[in-house]
Parts: C-alpha cells; sequence; structure tokens
C-alpha cells in the first residue's frame, strides 16, 4: 500500500484501495485518463512536428520526427512561415477584439446581473427567464437573424441627425463586441455572486449619497472579482479560438483576427502544409500563455458561484 500512501483522497478513499476491486478501479480510471490524454496531445505534437518538415518529406517520409531538427534549422522555419503568413496585424485586430470583449461582457453582463440581483425591477423574474431560456437556444439558429439585424442595425439618434436611421454594421468589430456582451452564463454568474453579497451593503451606499451606477463599480465589482478575472480569462480565450465570428462580419482582411486569418490560408494554394502548421502554432501560443499564466484561476472558476457565502 506504500504506493497509494501519498494519493490525495477523492471519490476513491484509501480504504478502497486496501480491496482488490478498489485498486482495479482506481488502475482503469488511470488507464482511461491516459488514452484521453494520449488523444489529447497527439494532434498537438503531430501538428508541431509537422511544422518543421520540409514539404518533400511530409509526403515522402512516414517518420514522425523531422530529419532534421537542430536549432538554425528551426529558427529558419519559424522566420520563413513568419514572414510568408505576416500574422502580425492580424494578431493585433485579436488583441483589440479581445480588450472590447473584456470591457463588453464585464460593463454589460455586470450590469444586467446587479439589475436582476439587487435592483429586482417590474418584470425581473421573467427577464431571468428569457436569459435562462437563451441558453438552451442552440447558436445556429440565431446565426441568420443576428447577421440580419447587424446588416440594418436600429439606432436612436437625435432628431437632426436622423431618428431611427439604420447602420451596416458589418466589417467593423462592433457585432463581435455586442454578441461577447449577449453572454446569458456571464449575467447568471454575475447575478450569483451578486446574490451572496448582503443587500444591507448597498442600502447603506445608497444613505451615504452613491447612485446605483457608483455602487456598481465601486462595491460590487471590486467585491466580485473572482467573477471578474475569470471572465476576462475566457473573454480573452474565445479571442483567440473564435474563427466563425469574425469570418462572418469582417469582409477587409486587414481588419481579420489571427484564428479567422488562419482559416482563410486553407484556401491559399501558395502556402504549404509546413507553413500552414507554423501558422497554427503561432495562433496557439497566445492560448497557451493565458493558460499558463491565469492556471490558478481556470482552475477555480470551475467551482465558482457553487458555494455562497
Amino acid at each position: 500500500m506504500r504506493n497509494f500512501s501519498s494519493k490525495q483522497a477523492g471519490i476513491i478513499m484509501q480504504n478502497d484501495l486496501k480491496s482488490f476491486k478498489g485498486k482495479l478501479l482506481y488502475w482503469v480510471f488511470f488507464a482511461i485518463l491516459i488514452i484521453i490524454c494520449l488523444t489529447t496531445f497527439f494532434p498537438a505534437i503531430w501538428m508541431f512536428l509537422t511544422a518543421f518538415k520540409s514539404t518533400q518529406e511530409i509526403y515522402s517520409s512516414t517518420a514522425f520526427i523531422p530529419k532534421d531538427f537542430s536549432l538554425p534549422y528551426a529558427y529558419e522555419r519559424i522566420a520563413e512561415a513568419w514572414k510568408c503568413l505576416e500574422l502580425g496585424r492580424s494578431m493585433v485586430n485579436t488583441l483589440i477584439v479581445s480588450a472590447g470583449n473584456v470591457v463588453a461582457q464585464i460593463f454589460v453582463c455586470g450590469l444586467a446581473g446587479y439589475v436582476l440581483s439587487k435592483l429586482r425591477v417590474k418584470g425581473t423574474r421573467i427577464i431571468f427567464v428569457l436569459v435562462v431560456w437563451t441558453m438552451m437556444m442552440p447558436g445556429v439558429i440565431r446565426t441568420v437573424p443576428t447577421y440580419m439585424s447587424y446588416i440594418s442595425f436600429p439606432l436612436i439618434i437625435d432628431d437632426k441627425l436622423n431618428i431611427g436611421t439604420n447602420f451596416n454594421i458589418l466589417d467593423t468589430y462592433w457585432p463581435l463586441w455586442l454578441g461577447a456582451a449577449a453572454n446569458s452564463f456571464n449575467i447568471i454568474l454575475f447575478k450569483n455572486n451578486f446574490d451572496a453579497i448582503p443587500t444591507s451593503l448597498v442600502e447603506a451606499a445608497k444613505i451615504d449619497g452613491a447612485g446605483n451606477f457608483k455602487i456598481f463599480y465601486k462595491i460590487m465589482i471590486p467585491i466580485a472579482s473572482p467573477v471578474v478575472i475569470f471572465i476576462c480569462i475566457g473573454a480573452l480565450s474565445s479571442a483567440w479560438a473564435d474563427y466563425f465570428g469574425p469570418y462572418l462580419v469582417l469582409k477587409d482582411a486587414a481588419k481579420m483576427t489571427t484564428p479567422a486569418r488562419i482559416f482563410l490560408l486553407k484556401s491559399d494554394k501558395t502556402v504549404t502544409t509546413n507553413i500552414y502548421m507554423m501558422g497554427l502554432i503561432f495562433a496557439s501560443i497566445p492560448s497557451l500563455i493565458i493558460f499558463c499564466i491565469f492556471q490558478k484561476y481556470i482552475m477555480g472558476g470551475v467551482t465558482l458561484g457553487a458555494v455562497k457565502g
């Protein structure tokens, strides 16, 4: 039993590991996890190694590891791919989109959660039910109506500037930011967190003369900082992973984000397989950096809001 003495207790307890069935169950779960890890990591490893192969080697050799994997050759492959793909502009665009996603989700979803939790205006329950209902609606159903609304987006403007004029906001980042702001899960996450904050704290702030907006950004948001961090991580990660949204609404190649730019390269006959794989590596690096920096908050966010108090 010395092999199991340092194991952290979980579903299978130490007493369970003393029996043959307990040990068998442990090793079965362990084997399943190993298979899942290998299945998950194999495509990434294959992509990484293929990026450092020559075009001839990819199609003529069955070797898994490149023949030449020296540092000068690897640097040459990276420099050649970066020059060919020209991803610098698209990465800057992705940073702009991700920053807008963060602001939109915290501001809109946070205010919505605050209204549903503390202000409780008339119709709050109906609104909350509608918010939950949108989570059950498949995203594919909303694609066409949402796209049509972006073509003729209604804005209420001053009399001198033509009231009710509709604008085409395609080929801008506004559709991406508006889509990020309309996140039902984040609204519910904020609401559940705000529900745990005593209402007496809000009432005391109102007695001191603070308005609702001041209470929101000076009291509620600082207290809900774990939720804010978790939502920021999700907004940043989604911007570096979503290609369909930018591909749908952005037509100007100069405004494309990195995922959409990588997707468009599939139809470019001048881009070879190894260079395309190197582009996938470039596109994966920001997400990997985000995970490494915020790993503690990502893992903690799994149980965020599960327990009140």
